[in-house]
């Protein structure tokens, strides 16, 4: 088993904290904002696609494979941070899917080192919304915003722009807080019902194109983010 780094050395920023307000989650940030996540902003966006889906295999199976997805993605997710916090985890063949879809990803965690954090809560008093951010970490010896994402099927990149704008606003959040540059961001997508793990990477330059996207789908949905309309 691969001895992950974890620096030290990148200084104290306050993060901030997960609070529950009117019913709704929000991050409540060291100057006493309330701030909404970057994904529940994203899941106001129509899905068409998803939709047909629906209809396509019915609300029930729907709703069965919704719940077996997000079952199977928290597991994942939860495996991949014990290991990179060098925790050791025994993997049970209780369920097959998740163990051979962490396996799958793990193979690329190893591209991973001298890690900032995991899931570390952050914030951006510039666009107004917060999140918690998978991993900070050299990927291939470049800083990376990291994130573990799992599918059913493999995805083609035009499906994946939601991705795209969370990691870069992540980014510009970190970039924000602490003022240490981003070098690129990596989405990794490790598929269930097939061998494929997915690496969709972008660098930093490409920061501005995503984030106006972002800007926009915030500024037509005001009464979810409570950003004014000011220019980006």
């Amino acid at each position: 088993m691969k001895k992950f780094i974890h620096r030290d050395d990148v200084g104290d920023f306050e993060i901030p904290e997960r609070v529950e307000k009117d019913g709704k989650r929000y991050y409540l940030t060291p100057d006493g904002n309330h701030y909404p996540s970057i994904t529940s902003i994203l899941s106001q966006q129509e899905n068409l696609g998803l939709e047909a889906w629906k209809e396509r295999v019915g609300e029930k199976e729907a709703k069965r494979i919704s719940k077996e997805s997000a079952r199977i993605g928290t597991a994942v997710h939860q495996m991949a941070e014990f290991y990179l916090s060098n925790y050791i985890i025994k993997l049970k063949d209780e369920d097959k899917k998740i163990v051979d879809t962490f396996n799958r990803l793990r193979f690329l965690l190893g591209n991973i080192n001298n890690i900032v954090g995991l899931e570390i809560p952050l914030f951006s008093d510039l666009l107004r919304i917060a999140g918690t951010t998978d991993c900070i970490a050299e990927y291939n010896g470049q800083l990376s915003i990291i994130d573990f994402k799992t599918s059913r099927k493999p995805k083609k990149e035009e499906w994946i722009d939601d991705y795209y704008m969370q990691t870069f606003a992540y980014k510009l959040m970190f970039e924000e807080m602490t003022g240490i540059e981003i070098q690129q961001i990596v989405i990794l997508v490790a598929c269930v019902e097939s061998f494929d793990v997915q690496v969709f990477k972008k660098p930093a330059k490409d920061a501005d194109e995503w984030l106006e996207k972002l800007v926009k789908i915030m500024k037509a949905n005001p009464h979810v983010t409570g950003m004014l309309h000011q220019p980006f």
